[in-house]
């Protein structure tokens, strides 16, 4: 199921083949050490059992200065002939060329959902009332619930994308690993100044 996908990450639309790979666009944007991202980077020749053979990487990620490529493939895909002699022929030359590689397959469901939900709130909300500030101010002083956050906005609705936007950008952190209520705890990263 080809698409496109908005990447902050890349500032750009990048072109998808599967919805697993969609999937891994949008986590690959949601983590703050991501400086880029390509799609289909390049296509590599190698040979295999004789026969000239060629693959091309779903991404190419840029991470903290170094580069990585990566192909997703379902569950059921990653222990296939023909991927694994791929994966062979790309680990040596991305070994070779001194990049990173690795395979991508199905992401942890809860995260997944949770990011979907937080990726509505990539833009930047208007905050006329200061919630940004406010929620920081609380946040610094210790741990607490999006309710307890919420509970203290002057207009709730327009505190909610806020604090959203601010768990997007990983302003603030939460447990994406079990589903997001009114009563998950949102804290501070290390280093904050808490």
């Amino acid at each position: 199921m080809p698409g496109r996908w908005f990447s902050t990450a890349a500032g750009r639309f990048l072109e998808y083949e599967s919805l697993l790979e969609r999937d891994w666009m949008l986590l690959l944007d949601f983590d703050v050490k991501i400086e880029s991202i390509c799609e289909q980077p390049l296509r590599l020749r190698y040979s295999k059992d004789g026969v000239r053979a060629t693959h091309v990487p779903d991404l190419l990620v840029w991470r903290g200065g170094r580069c990585e490529l990566c192909d997703v493939k379902s569950e059921e895909r990653l222990e296939d002939r023909e991927f694994q002699t791929q994966v062979r022929a790309t680990g040596l030359a991305c070994a070779e060329a001194g990049l990173g590689y690795r395979v991508l397959s199905q992401p942890e469901p809860q995260l997944l959902v949770n990011v979907r939900w937080l990726a509505g709130f990539r833009e930047p909300p208007a905050d006329p009332d200061g919630e940004r500030s406010r929620m920081l101010s609380a946040i610094r002083t210790g741990a607490c619930t999006i309710a307890a956050l919420l509970a203290g906005a002057g207009e709730r609705a327009l505190a909610r994308p806020v604090l959203m936007h601010m768990l997007w950008v990983r302003e603030v952190l939460i447990d994406l690993g079990v589903p997001l209520g009114e009563d998950s705890i949102v804290w501070a990263p290390p280093g904050a100044g808490c």
